[in-house]
């Protein structure tokens, strides 16, 4: 059998990139990086300690970094970072002034306070914080805030699909989708990179998306809750799209979205 030397090149060359896809899709899934924030470097190895063990147990990939201070941390690149622990009583800046200067620039990475005192983590509320930890940590109460904040991790990051659009196979994350509209027998699938047209039901990707996060907002558009920004009467405003809530979901629809972020959803 006689394999033409362009085709066969051609063909090295796709395998080359779908192999390069799939080990940058999945690293991205597979590490779970970590930010340590506190001045006490005993509380910190003894954190630390807890995520070597959780690792250990659980086969979670993770990678961790400890920050001395909070001005550290901010001056880091805080985007290479999934999760971060932030003491709260720190001298200089302190914990709960560190939480606000990281939300004006990272709204999606999961905060924990860790704290000598819970009242003052009343204040996580403000910042978005998704749980606390108590000082001295112990390992039954920090596995329990780990898992917590490593499924908030995994719904932020999204699931990775493949999309046969009219472009060819394309790889997204559904939570970079943020919305799916139907357009006769064509879905519209409206992304941070741009718009993708696919065949299909909107029935057919609801069911399968539901799980993730996303609900419709009236009979064409399947929304992405965690790109809500928010609700104007009957209208609801989707990253920097304005869509139109139909009067009978728009109950349903609101219960949702309530229920997704009470589940600690991005």
């Amino acid at each position: 059998m006689k394999i033409d030397l362009c085709s066969r090149t051609k063909w090295q060359f796709l395998q080359t990139i779908k192999k390069a896809m799939r080990k940058k899709h999945t690293r991205r899934n597979m590490v779970v990086k970590i930010a340590i924030v506190d001045d006490e470097s005993t509380a910190a190895s003894l954190l630390e300690g807890c995520l070597h063990q959780y690792a250990e147990e659980t086969g979670t990939a993770m990678q961790w970094e400890q920050f001395p201070d909070a001005e550290a941390f901010l001056k880091s690149d805080i985007h290479a970072f999934d999760i971060v622990f932030m003491d709260i009583d720190m001298p200089g800046r302190n914990g709960i002034e560190a939480s606000r200067a990281l939300r004006e620039r990272n709204q999606s990475i999961v905060l924990l306070f860790v704290t000598n005192l819970a009242q003052y983590a009343i204040a996580g509320y403000e910042v978005d914080a998704l749980d606390y930890i108590l000082k001295p940590i112990n390992y039954f109460s920090f596995k329990l805030k780990i898992q917590k904040a490593l499924e908030t991790v995994r719904r932020v990051q999204g699931t990775l699909l493949t999309i046969a659009s009219d472009h060819g196979q394309q790889l997204v994350r559904d939570s970079e989708i943020f919305y799916i509209e139907v357009q006769g027998h064509n879905l519209i699938y409206h992304t941070l990179h741009g718009d993708l047209t696919a065949t299909g039901t909107l029935k057919q990707i609801e069911a399968q998306l539901k799980p993730s996060g996303f609900y419709r907002c009236n009979y064409c558009y399947l929304v992405n809750l965690r790109h809500v920004g928010f609700l104007d009467g009957s209208e609801v405003t989707v990253g920097q799209y304005k869509l139109q809530i139909s009067r009978n979901r728009r109950k349903e629809f609101l219960q949702q979205l309530t229920q997704f972020y009470g589940r600690g959803g991005r």
